[in-house]
């Protein structure tokens, strides 16, 4: 028993070694153990969804030529379901050589339980060509841990006729920089996703629409007032809130509120004993047919599904 804690200690060590590096992709097996390790696992799981989460919501405005940073994980696979392609950061992600990798079963890098799943899925990619469906799968990294990701899956016939191929590919997050070069950061012109509209934004208009992001975030289970009271609450004007927060964070106030209920929701339902009902409620759905249409309209699958 011994052996064994020492054992998940260390992984949660790399887990931390990784983040203190910027890497927050990874995630750790939960264990069936109910004790003061399981509960560091899911807190830390939880914290690691939060910072990933945090790089596609990070209100940069005006960030019209703002450099873009795709990490993208793809496989590239034949008839068999083994690997003979892969793109430089799968390996950087799984951390694994090349050669590591190509030549080898995919279901090698699967966690048992996604390992059944695909088992069952497999014989199913190959009926329809051209083929298109997306798939949640666990992939293993070469030190044990887990990447929890959703894949798109294309199966298709190549032109020479060396058979059947499929490709699993998926991005983590777009990044862009704060401010483009040349843009003084005291006036911006927003503009981009505003059709007509040209609203003059200062320093201060800035900072109301980031602390109008940063208290939905806080408040979730709370459903917002209507756009002008929010503006009169926020100590701005409805015009600036409306079309300033589109293009700071590339969509509507409210279309924000519903992603961001439902991001949480999944992190809960990955990793944590909650049920179904209490996630809608902590997430602020008013029922739970309608937190299960949402769900499955924005990830694929219902919430009972994916934590199957």
């Amino acid at each position: 028993m011994a052996d064994e804690d020492d054992f998940r200690v260390k992984r949660i060590q790399k887990m931390l070694l990784e983040m203190a590096k910027g890497n927050f992709f990874y995630s750790l097996e939960p264990s069936e153990q109910n004790d003061n390790i399981a509960a560091l696992v899911l807190m830390l799981n939880m914290v690691n969804e939060e910072i990933r989460a945090s790089f596609i919501h990070q209100g940069f405005a005006n960030a019209h030529h703002a450099p873009q940073c795709i990490i993208q994980l793809s496989f590239l696979l034949d008839s068999q379901g083994t690997i003979e392609m892969v793109t430089k950061n799968t390996c950087s992600l799984l951390s694994c050589l090349p050669r590591d990798l190509i030549g080898k079963p995919i279901t090698q890098f699967m966690t048992e339980s996604i390992q059944t799943k695909w088992a069952k899925k497999w014989p199913k990619l190959f009926k329809k060509h051209p083929y298109d469906t997306k798939l949640h799968l666990e992939l293993l990294t070469h030190e044990g841990l887990t990447i929890k990701q959703d894949f798109n899956v294309s199966a298709f016939d190549t032109l020479d006729d060396t058979g059947k191929k499929l490709l699993l590919d998926s991005v983590f997050f777009v990044k862009g920089e704060p401010f483009a070069k040349g843009i003084p950061k005291n006036k911006l012109m927003v503009t981009k996703g505003t059709k007509r509209h040209k609203v003059k934004m200062d320093h201060k208009d800035i900072q109301i629409i980031r602390d109008l992001h940063d208290m939905i975030i806080n408040n979730l289970e709370k459903d917002l007032p209507g756009l002008h009271e929010l503006a009169r609450q926020m100590g701005t004007n409805e015009y600036k809130l409306k079309y300033g927060f589109k293009q700071m964070y590339g969509t509507t106030i409210f279309r924000f509120l519903t992603q961001e209920r439902l991001r949480k929701a999944k992190t809960l339902i990955q990793y944590s004993t909650l049920t179904i009902k209490q996630v809608a409620q902590m997430t602020g759905f008013k029922s739970k047919t309608h937190f299960s249409r949402a769900f499955k309209d924005k990830y694929g699958l219902t919430p009972t599904a994916m934590r199957d």
